[in-house]
């Protein structure tokens, strides 16, 4: 079930500056600069694979950021945004259509996905079997015994999948299209995968700061992008986006344009009304001018504005009727 995190201090503070005019007015976006979506920043395709099981979808990002070709294996017991939606578990956004779940685990990382293939577990299972065995951690297994081992007890399920695809990479698995049971683009996909055999696979550690609730700082995030493709090497700048328009949508769609040059959507909520004509990009300090001119560049439209900081993230978005969406 997605959660709805409490942002209405942040909205009576943002609306009051603004109703006050204790705002320094930057220009708006020029006509000359151009927005839309970039590509990843760092020039490679990333591929979002998720396995489903009977109890539960495992994920890893897979190829290359520029560096050297590796694999990610995201923990998907923590809590993550969804752009739009709120929080969640990301074994529950995973469930989610393909884009959302991919464009939710974007988001996380701070670097954009271009691609996703989903594997079912009678897929897998048929693939191990066709490659005659999969050796997981020394342990020749079959088809049926890699998807028990991920569908075994709780606490070892993510140990497994991770050992389950290093032996896939390593191996040279002989995809064909015919295996995935879904994917935006299935040659690009084999074609990602087959880059990343025998690659590096790492993991983002988590921590549990309350029972039964997971997290992966953005500490553990960056050191599992470092240790798994080298990079990059960064945190990703967090931002709030409020619905100003009415618009459904409007949290993933802002996601989808930010986030490849390394934003990070942690709240998305409505505005206080929708009835923001132009879009606003608001920071606490004259210092984040510069990096909201960024994300106004990003979305292509919308004015600068410093005004009270949220405390929760150096760029708050208003999303105006201005901002399309396409």
């Amino acid at each position: 079930m997605m959660r709805r995190p409490a942002v209405m201090l942040l909205g009576v503070l943002l609306a009051g500056a603004l109703a006050v005019g204790a705002i320094i007015v930057t220009r708006p976006r020029s006509e000359e600069t151009g927005g839309g979506t970039p590509s990843a920043a760092v020039g490679e395709d990333l591929l979002l694979l998720v396995v489903r099981t009977a109890d539960e979808p495992f994920a890893a990002v897979i190829g290359s950021t520029g560096g050297r070709p590796g694999a990610l294996v995201v923990p998907t017991e923590i809590t993550v945004s969804v752009p739009g939606q709120g929080d969640a578990r990301l074994d529950d956004a995973l469930q989610l259509p393909p884009d959302t779940a991919t464009t939710t685990v974007a988001n996380l990382l701070g670097l954009w996905i271009d691609h996703y293939a989903i594997l079912g577990r009678a897929r897998l299972a048929a693939l191990v079997d066709r490659m005659g065995g999969l050796d997981v951690a020394g342990r020749t297994m079959t088809g049926d015994e890699v998807v028990a081992s991920l569908e075994g007890p709780e606490a070892g399920r993510s140990l497994a999948f991770e050992l389950a695809l290093k032996g896939l990479l390593a191996s040279g698995a002989p995809l064909e299209a015919a295996d995935l049971a879904e994917s935006d683009d299935a040659n690009r996909a084999l074609e990602i995968l087959g880059q990343a055999e025998r690659s590096h696979v790492a993991d983002v550690e988590t921590q549990e700061p309350a029972d039964g609730v997971w997290e992966a700082t953005p500490d553990a995030v960056r050191a599992g992008l470092v240790s798994a493709f080298g990079g990059p090497d960064r945190e990703a700048v967090k931002v709030i986006v409020l619905n100003g328009s009415g618009t459904p949508g409007i949290g993933e769609a802002v996601a989808r344009r930010i986030v490849p040059d390394g934003f990070s959507v942690v709240i998305s909520e409505n505005a206080s009304s929708f009835d923001h004509a132009r879009t606003l990009v608001v920071v606490g300090s004259s210092d984040d001018v510069g990096l909201a001119e960024r994300v106004r560049d990003l979305l292509g439209t919308g004015t600068v504005n410093v005004s009270v900081p949220s405390g929760l993230a150096p760029v708050t978005i208003v999303v105006g009727k201005d901002f399309g969406t396409g």
